[in-house]
């Protein structure tokens, strides 16, 4: 079986309790909708920590393409609406 790694710099990664959260999420979400097969089980995810050029970054391996797509696509979107949400409280 082949893995897929995703990198997610130091900048993305800056905050590792909303990337958990994040992927808490995808992997219940996935799990609901049955977007991987059997609607009982959720994606296997891995997270490795990585200190490189002074800086830690996070990888995740992901069983395959697919589910590495898919939650690219969900931490797009869960980036964006944080960062809307911050700037909406910064701004009250």
């Amino acid at each position: 079986m082949s893995e897929v790694v995703v990198l997610i710099g130091a900048e993305e990664g800056r905050d590792p309790s909303r990337l958990m959260s994040a992927l808490d999420a995808f992997a219940k979400w996935a799990a609901e909708s049955g977007l991987f097969g059997d609607s009982s089980e959720a994606p296997d995810i891995m997270m490795k920590s990585e200190f490189a050029d002074g800086q830690m970054r996070r990888k995740l391996v992901f069983q395959n393409r697919d589910q590495a797509a898919s939650f690219l696509n969900f931490w797009r979107i869960e980036r964006h609406r944080t960062r809307t949400e911050e700037g909406f409280a910064a701004n009250a």
